[in-house]
């Protein structure tokens, strides 16, 4: 029997021998914990929870003012752009980041002989992601109404900032399998070489060289952007089906995940 089954046979014996309340609530206390953790830590939280908000006002409505003059809709590619730059974040070194660090400080020993679900540890990481992620989305759909020239309605925001929302777990589950594999101080430099050109590469910005253009393809970023906008009824700034996008975050999502799963079962 491998490491996995092993925990996966452990996990639903302890899950069945708890009530259901208990279990749900051992989830909602770790996710709570992991919350708190994160904002009570000002280098983490300030940069992921107020950066986005400047820098899209920045670049987003200032800089990019005369081109959004002769091209109105622009303004809510870019919005949805910078929505997907806020969810990053948090995703990725959040969630890559931190666990390699408890994973050398040994934490996630002490998880295993603590009488609790394996998964709430994982559950409550990406968690977190989500809900940091959607309070800069929402600072950002605010800010694209009242300022940013945004024409989508109220509605149409509402359904891209789920979108977002729920399009952080394919970030997520590359930072779990970034922290399961590498060191707690060879993550950060990990996860910028994968953060940074993500960000620059997948044309959310500015215009890339018809060279790279065929290779937007290769990252997620791009196709959380295509689905937020075909769930907004944007059409203009669409480059491939919203469903094919969707399918494609659905496996990153499952297969780094289950790789991270796989790696922490066997050893931690």
């Amino acid at each position: 029997m491998t490491a996995l089954s092993t925990a996966l046979t452990t996990d639903r014996m302890l899950t069945a021998s708890m009530p259901l309340g208990r279990v749900l609530g051992a989830y909602a206390s770790e996710m709570t914990f992991e919350l708190k953790r994160v904002l009570r830590t000002p280098g983490f939280a300030i940069p992921f929870l107020l950066l986005p908000l400047p820098i899209y006002l920045f670049f987003g409505v200032a800089m990019a003012g005369p081109a959004v003059a002769k091209q109105p809709s622009l303004a809510n590619y870019l919005a949805s752009s910078w929505m997907v730059y806020a969810v990053m974040g948090p995703a990725l070194f959040g969630v890559g980041c931190t666990l390699a660090q408890e994973r050398d400080a040994g934490l996630l020993k002490l998880k295993r002989a603590m009488p609790a679900p394996a998964g709430a540890y994982i559950a409550a990481k990406m968690a977190m992601a989500m809900i940091l992620g959607a309070i800069s989305v929402m600072s950002l759909m605010v800010a694209g109404l009242l300022v940013g020239n945004v024409t989508l309605s109220v509605p149409q925001l509402a359904l891209m900032g789920a979108i977002m929302t729920v399009g952080t777990l394919p970030f997520s589950a590359i930072g779990l399998f970034i922290g399961a594999h590498v060191s707690a101080s060879a993550a950060p430099a990990i996860v910028n070489l994968i953060f940074l050109p993500m960000l620059w590469l997948s044309g959310l910005f500015f215009p890339l060289p018809k060279i790279i253009e065929p290779f937007v393809v290769v990252w997620p970023a791009f196709h959380l952007n295509q689905v937020a906008l075909g769930a907004a009824g944007v059409t203009e700034f669409r480059f491939i089906a919203p469903a094919i996008s969707a399918a494609i975050l659905a496996g990153v999502t499952f297969l780094f995940g289950g790789l991270a799963i796989r790696r922490l079962a066997r050893k931690g």
